[in-house]
């Protein structure tokens, strides 16, 4: 078949058409200081191919951010014929992991396995943490008066009244399309190509508002979770988060090493390796 356009092949094994794939949801981007899916596939030492979702251009602002947000991922991976063997999901990427593994075993006679590194229930926190994140790479070309008045805005959205996720990335994104165009075309970038890190940035912010509203708990049921050492990352956050009803799943293996690292661990690598080397059973 031709090459997937709205996945990435992070790692080719060389096969046929008819075997099976790995599916992998994450945004990764140039410069982030966690490691990757590209990091963990060579240690996987799969005998299929593993696809990364390549996130949708949306403007949180004007995008419908719903199921329809998945549909090009589910269509793809429909047309191409191929059972799918295993999901994995880091982060927030662990919603989208879910709902897609629930989806796909829908339709599939064999239900994929799920693992998830980290996952997170996106929310006003979780939006605020990772719009810091972004602002924190851009250090270099943000003057410290901006940073100042984005950090600001951020917090005064975030003190806002029953604001939800998707009206808070909605207004951080706002709050940055000025500041960050004019920051980037000030260190010589030229209009498009700051056009399109900007909507770079956009693009993520849709991407968790987008997580936040879909409930990926269905999908997670059967999940081996990776928990890394990191307090405020994944299930450790969400145990200690009021309000947040416990989280069921299969199997849970923590590892000492902080959330950044989990990908790029060998040892986290050979684990995984291990569960989706173990084909799936299929439904009753």
């Amino acid at each position: 078949m031709p090459s997937p356009t709205v996945w990435n092949i992070v790692s080719d094994a060389g096969s046929d058409a008819d075997t099976d794939i790995v599916l992998a949801a994450d945004f990764p981007v140039t410069g982030r200081n966690e490691g990757g899916f590209a990091d963990l596939a060579p240690g996987l030492k799969l005998d299929c191919d593993l696809w990364q979702t390549v996130a949708p251009v949306r403007d949180p602002e004007t995008a419908a951010l719903d199921d329809s947000y998945l549909e090009p991922w589910l269509s793809e991976v429909a047309a191409s014929g191929r059972t799918v063997r295993a999901v994995l999901g880091y982060c927030a990427g662990s919603v989208f992991a879910g709902v897609l593994a629930e989806k796909i075993g829908a339709r599939q006679q064999t239900a994929p396995r799920v693992v998830l590194f980290d996952p997170e229930l996106v929310d006003v926190p979780t939006v605020h943490l990772q719009f810091g994140r972004v602002i924190g790479n851009m250090t270099t070309v943000l003057t410290s008066e901006e940073i100042a008045e984005l950090s600001g805005a951020a917090e005064r959205l975030a003190a806002q009244p029953d604001i939800t996720p998707a009206a808070f990335a909605a207004g951080l994104y706002a709050a940055f399309r000025p500041i960050g165009t004019a920051a980037l075309r000030r260190a010589g970038l030229d209009e498009d190509y700051a056009g399109e890190l900007v909507q770079l940035v956009g693009s993520f912010m849709s991407y968790l508002a987008t997580a936040a509203g879909l409930d990926p708990r269905p999908g997670w049921k059967g999940a081996t979770v990776i928990t890394s050492a990191s307090a405020t990352s994944g299930l450790n956050r969400l145990r200690t988060t009021p309000g947040i009803a416990p989280i069921e799943i299969a199997d849970e293996r923590r590892f000492e090493v902080e959330h950044r690292d989990l990908l790029r661990t060998p040892a986290i690598a050979e684990a995984v390796g291990g569960v989706l080397a173990s084909r799936p059973g299929k439904h009753a």
